[in-house]
């Protein structure tokens, strides 16, 4: 009896923080998204209308599904872009080539400072107007490649996730090194005496041997992919770039919650409204991604 108070002494803190801010603002938003609320005054019961006027109210709903779209656009790259390339450099730092430590020093710097400094340094180098890779291609004669970069609705998302790359690529890295660091060496020293070179050692050896690390790195990274705003707030501002190319839901939210864009008022119960839809959208994924790493799990 006692053993048991004691651990629901060990774990009360803990839960008594994940349900006053997680659980509570959850369940208040999913209240407030059937009102008009501007946060000040009264509270005007609306029913559904706010997810009405989200999914299905014309313009309103085109932003939605267009920022949606986007952000599933960046899970696509999570997967297909990010992923392979930190696994990669995991095992460029597993072999020890050398100046190891210098790449594993460059690549991990972008993720310990700020994304906010990571946007700046990327607004510095790609805007069309202050930006000083145009001013570079200018002096070396290049005038020809010279480009609105993040003024062109073609090369702002790309850039987006060239940057989302340099300031996240370090974690996974790390991730994925660790996990690298935890195969026997007598799995590496066979490999190498039945003549596997590095290609197929890490095809045939490493690869499968991360099937731990890569169900975290995944899962990190559609949970960032869906909750994503800083870094396409700092290149595209608070309207998502030229043409709502880097546009995302996080985004869309805080323009309709606290910044009266569309409608000339605050309205957290229309805000309220988009994060209990992302909500749903978030734990349908998350429920997804969990069966398919597990189903695979199981395969191997």
């Amino acid at each position: 009896m006692k053993k048991s108070k004691s651990y629901i002494g060990f774990i009360a803190p803990g839960f008594l923080i994940y349900t006053l801010f997680m659980i509570i603002p959850i369940v208040f938003a999913i209240y407030y998204s059937f009102f008009n609320w501007n946060g000040i005054g009264p509270m005007k019961y609306v029913g559904l209308a706010n997810f009405e006027k989200l999914l299905m109210g014309g313009r309103m709903s085109r932003v939605f599904y267009n920022a949606l779209g986007n952000n599933f656009k960046y899970l696509a790259s999570v997967i297909f872009v990010i992923t392979p390339i930190q696994i990669f450099f995991a095992y460029v730092l597993y072999i020890r080539i050398r100046a190891h430590r210098y790449i594993q020093f460059m690549l991990f710097l972008p993720y310990v400072i700020s994304t906010s400094i990571v946007g700046f340094f990327a607004v510095i180098i790609f805007d069309p107007n202050i930006g000083f890779l145009n001013t570079i291609l200018q002096n070396i004669g290049l005038s020809a490649m010279r480009s609105a970069w993040l003024g062109d609705p073609n090369l702002s998302f790309k850039i987006m996730v060239m940057v989302v790359i340099w300031s996240s690529i370090g974690s996974g890295m790390m991730i994925f090194n660790a996990n690298m660091k935890e195969i026997s060496d007598s799995i590496m020293e066979a490999a190498k005496i039945d003549g596997a070179g590095e290609i197929r050692t890490f095809f045939s050896v490493v690869l499968p041997q991360l099937s731990s690390s890569l169900n975290t790195v995944i899962t990190l990274g559609v949970i960032y992919g869906l909750t994503i705003f800083d870094i396409p707030f700092m290149l595209g501002g608070v309207q998502g770039g030229v043409n709502n190319t880097i546009d995302f839901v996080n985004m869309v939210f805080y323009r309709y919650a606290f910044g009266g864009t569309y409608f000339g008022e605050t309205n957290l119960g229309f805000g309220s409204s988009i994060s209990v839809a992302m909500f749903v959208v978030i734990l349908a994924i998350s429920i997804l991604v969990g069966l398919i790493l597990k189903k695979r799990d199981y395969a191997e």
